[in-house]
């Protein structure tokens, strides 16, 4: 995650790998705490569906911020973009899907869990404030004032020229993005999940918005970054890249959203269907008062 480098040309792409000290030690804990965690006193595993998931949102972080990636998003619009696809797309739903915390709890030291209990303690779970900021249609515009406002020119801008700016921006798509998500799948417990119906209309605004994006994105006649007009080094140039970088948001998220939205859908049509009340057999058996004819 770190710094935009212009000047990275295609023949130094597969040796710039990111071994920044800091990422390789969270990625490896991550991995420790998590694998300490679900393995029982038996040392059978819980959950293995939400495990995989769990390793396989690690993996999509590790290729976006570790691997060649990382360094050619600060020549290359569309490499950007696959880190954003990466962790709006695939890291942040399957982080919500996996609900690690427990797990990572479980994992860690007894230190680290006390300090964790006691800040849960502190900020009070049933705060009403905390309620209305969780609730599903202000995280759903958080998610998405936060993915618009770091598209904006100038807050795109100052993330590839200040390292610590980059570092907040994937922070805050991943947090806000694994925030929406929990609302849609649940958390482990389930108990944040909303009614499938409101889930459907979730699901398609958000589709719908990273739509709109891509498409101003991909048909855009001019520029929007100066910061890749450098792009032409790789052989493309900065509005082709862009165009590329449109295309990699508006396909991907359709792929991933119209599947989960279609999922939803049909779950929630099952639920309504069983819950529609049967008639009671006691009524249905039971004869009609006398002196009143029953129907033929």
């Amino acid at each position: 995650m770190g710094l935009a480098q212009a000047a990275l040309t295609p023949d130094e792409v597969w040796g710039a790998w990111n071994l920044d000290p800091v990422v390789m030690v969270v990625v490896f804990v991550a991995l420790w705490a998590h694998r300490r965690g679900r393995t029982s006193g038996s040392g059978r595993t819980r959950d293995r569906r939400r495990g995989i998931a769990f390793g396989i949102a690690l993996v999509a972080l590790v290729v976006a911020f570790v691997s060649p990636v990382d360094a050619m998003s600060g020549a290359l619009l569309s490499a950007h973009m696959v880190q954003h696809v990466l962790v709006l797309l695939v890291a942040a739903p399957l982080l919500a899907f996996s609900a690690p915390s427990g797990v990572l709890l479980r994992g860690a030291p007894l230190p680290v869990r006390r300090a964790a209990v006691s800040a849960r303690r502190a900020v009070r779970p049933g705060a009403r404030w905390l309620l209305v900021l969780g609730g599903p249609v202000a995280v759903w515009l958080l998610h998405v004032l936060t993915v618009w406002g770091w598209h904006a020119a100038p807050a795109y801008q100052a993330a590839l020229g200040s390292g610590w700016l980059h570092v907040l921006e994937h922070a805050t798509f991943l947090a806000t993005g694994v925030l929406f998500w929990r609302v849609v799948v649940g958390s482990r417990s389930g108990a944040s999940r909303v009614p499938g119906g409101l889930g459907v209309l979730l699901v398609f605004g958000m589709a719908m918005q990273g739509v709109f994006l891509s498409a101003l994105m991909t048909f855009s006649t001019q520029p929007w970054y100066p910061a890749y007009a450098g792009a032409a080094a790789w052989g493309i140039d900065p509005l082709t890249d862009q165009h590329l970088a449109g295309v990699l948001m508006w396909i991907p998220g359709s792929l991933v959203y119209l599947p989960i939205a279609m999922t939803l859908l049909v779950g929630w049509l099952r639920d309504v269907t069983t819950d529609e009340p049967d008639e009671d057999p006691r009524v249905a058996s039971s004869p009609a008062p006398s002196g009143v004819p029953e129907r033929a």
